[in-house]
C-alpha cells in the first residue's frame, strides 16, 4: 500500500535531529491483590500474539518508493522482540527516573528498515504502578498525538482481562491506497475540482494572507507576521527532555467559567504565563509576545482530504504582558479570532488551505534553507479530548496519560494536553540541549494555575 502525499510529507521531513514520531506515556495502577510476577505474566502474554494486524507489520519499502507516495510493504522477517520491550526503572522508581527513561526512549530515531513503531512496558514506579511508551511515526497517526490510538486499546471495566496487545489492533490508514489503485494525480485533482477551483485557492490564499497581515489592536502579534526569535528558535538536535504536570479537570474547568472562556483558553493562558515566569528567569524574554500553534485536523471540514491533514492556528500567548488578567483578555481575544477565521473557510478550500498554511514550516525544515526562513510560530500547543470515564488494561488501571509530540527545526518545544477522567494531563517535551531545567515549565504552570485562583476569587483568599 502507498501512503497518501500529505500523510508521506512527515517522512519528508524527517531527519537525525528531527525524527517525526509520536508517543504516549500511560501510567496504570496495578490490580489489588496482584502478585508479584504480574508484570511478568503479562509481558508473557502480550508475547505469545506474535501476529501483529496490519499495518503493525508493515515496513517502509526500500526500493521503487516515491518521495511524495512511499510504499508500505509486509516485513517479511518481523522480529516482536525488537518492537515490544519490557524493562524497570531504577529505585527509587519516582516521576524523574520515569521521565529520564521516556525522555531518552523519545530521543531515538525509529529504524526506517523495520515497522515504524516501538511499545515499552515499564515496572518498577513508585505505588504499585507501572507505565507504557508506544512511540509511533506521524505519518500512521491518523491524529494530532496518539492519544486515541492507545485508549481505543483499553476497556472501560476492570474485569475485562483478554485484551489484545496494541500490535494486535488494526490500524486504520484512511488515506492509504492499494498499489494498483494509486494515482499520483489524485492529490492535485482534489485540489481542482472543476466547479470550485479558482474559488477555493482564491478564497484560501485571501485569507492567508490576510491572517498574515493581521495585528492586535494592542500590538500584539496575532499570526505569523513578527513572530520574536527566541530561544524557542534555534537549531536543535535530536535528543529530548520530558516533563509532565496533571491537574483535577474540574480546577480547569472552574477557571474557564470564572472568566468566561474556554478550556482552551486557560491551556493558552497557562503556557504564556509559565512560559514568562521562565524566560525572565534566564533575562530571555523577547519583547513582542511568544506565538504558539494550535495543531488541528481539518478533516471533518472537507472529503476531499485524506490522511494527515493538518493546518496550525496561530495564537499569541500574551507572554509580553505583566498583568495576569490583562494577558487572559488577550489569549481570549486572539484565540476567538482565528476561530472565527477557520469557521469561515468553505470545505472546497481545505486543501489549498493546509498547502498554504504548511508551505513555510516545510521549508524551513530544507538544510541550508530553514535558517532564513522567519519563525511562524515558537512552539506548538495541542489540547486532545480524552475519554471522560475510567479505563483499564486486562485489570490495570489507567491513572494518567501524556502526549509526547515530535519537534521541528527551529522549534525547541511543544506542550499538549489531554483531558481523561476527570483529569487534565500535560505532557511538555523539548530539545534537551536548547531548554535546560525543562521541569521548571512543569512547576510553574502549576503556580500559574495557583495564582489565577487567587485572582478570580477561587481559592477563598483575597485578590
Amino acid at each position: 500500500m502507498r501512503l497518501n502525499p500529505l500523510d508521506a510529507v512527515w517522512l519528508m521531513m524527517e531527519s537525525a535531529d528531527t525524527p517525526m514520531h509520536v508517543g504516549v506515556l500511560a501510567v496504570f495502577k496495578k490490580p489489588a491483590r496482584a502478585p508479584a510476577d504480574y508484570l511478568a505474566t503479562m509481558a508473557a502474554q502480550m508475547r505469545q500474539s506474535r501476529e501483529p494486524a496490519a499495518p503493525w507489520h508493515y515496513r517502509l519499502a526500500q526500493v521503487g518508493s516515491s518521495a511524495l507516495a512511499p510504499r508500505l510493504v509486509e516485513d517479511a522477517h518481523f522480529d516482536l522482540d525488537y518492537h515490544f520491550r519490557h524493562s524497570a526503572l531504577p529505585a527509587p522508581g519516582g516521576e524523574r527516573e520515569l521521565g529520564v527513561v521516556v525522555s531518552r526512549l523519545h530521543s531515538m530515531e525509529l529504524d526506517r528498515n523495520r515497522p515504524l513503531w516501538e511499545f515499552h512496558l515499564i515496572e518498577g514506579l513508585e505505588r504499585n504502578r507501572f507505565a507504557c511508551y508506544l512511540k509511533v511515526h506521524h505519518a500512521l497517526v491518523d491524529n494530532v498525538t496518539g492519544i486515541p490510538l492507545f485508549t481505543s486499546l483499553l476497556s472501560s471495566r476492570a474485569r475485562d482481562r483478554q485484551l489484545p496487545p496494541p500490535w494486535c489492533v488494526p490500524l486504520d490508514l484512511s488515506g492509504a491506497a492499494a498499489d494498483s489503485d494509486f494515482d499520483s494525480g489524485e492529490l492535485w485533482r482534489a485540489l481542482a475540482q472543476p466547479a470550485d477551483t479558482l474559488a477555493s485557492l482564491r478564497q484560501a490564499s485571501s485569507g492567508f494572507l490576510r491572517n498574515i497581515a493581521r495585528r492586535g489592536s494592542d500590538g500584539s502579534v496575532l499570526l505569523p507576521r513578527g513572530t520574536p526569535r527566541s530561544t524557542l528558535n534555534r537549531r536543535i538536535n535530536a535528543q529530548r527532555r520530558f516533563a509532565t504536570q496533571q491537574f483535577e479537570l474540574a480546577r480547569i474547568e472552574s477557571l474557564a467559567a470564572a472568566s468566561d472562556t474556554t478550556v482552551n483558553t486557560i491551556l493558552a493562558y497557562l503556557c504564556g504565563s509559565s512560559l514568562r515566569r521562565f524566560f525572565k528567569e534566564y533575562n530571555a524574554l523577547p519583547e513582542a509576545s511568544l506565538i504558539g500553534a494550535l495543531p488541528v485536523s481539518l478533516q471533518e471540514r472537507s472529503a476531499q482530504v485524506a490522511g494527515n491533514a493538518i493546518a496550525d492556528l496561530r495564537v499569541a500567548l500574551g507572554t509580553h504582558i505583566g498583568d495576569p488578567l490583562a494577558r487572559l483578555e488577550a489569549v481570549k481575544a486572539a484565540l476567538d479570532e482565528v476561530r472565527r477565521d477557520r469557521a469561515s473557510l468553505p470545505a472546497s478550500a481545505v486543501t489549498p488551505y493546509v498547502l498554504l498554511r504548511s508551505a513555510p514550516v516545510y521549508a524551513s525544515q530544507l538544510p541550508g534553507v530553514g535558517r532564513f526562513v522567519p519563525p511562524l510560530y515558537n512552539l506548538g500547543v495541542s489540547n486532545t479530548l480524552g475519554p471522560g470515564q475510567r479505563l483499564y488494561y486486562n485489570g490495570a488501571r489507567l491513572e494518567a496519560i501524556y502526549p509526547l509530540s515530535q519537534l521541528m527545526q527551529f522549534s525547541a518545544l511543544s506542550i499538549d494536553c489531554v483531558s481523561y477522567a476527570g483529569t487534565f494531563n500535560i505532557g511538555f517535551t523539548g530539545a534537551r540541549d536548547t531548554l535546560p531545567h525543562l521541569q521548571r515549565l512543569a512547576v510553574y504552570t502549576g503556580r500559574a494555575v495557583d495564582d489565577l485562583e487567587r485572582l478570580l476569587g477561587l481559592s477563598g483568599e483575597a485578590a
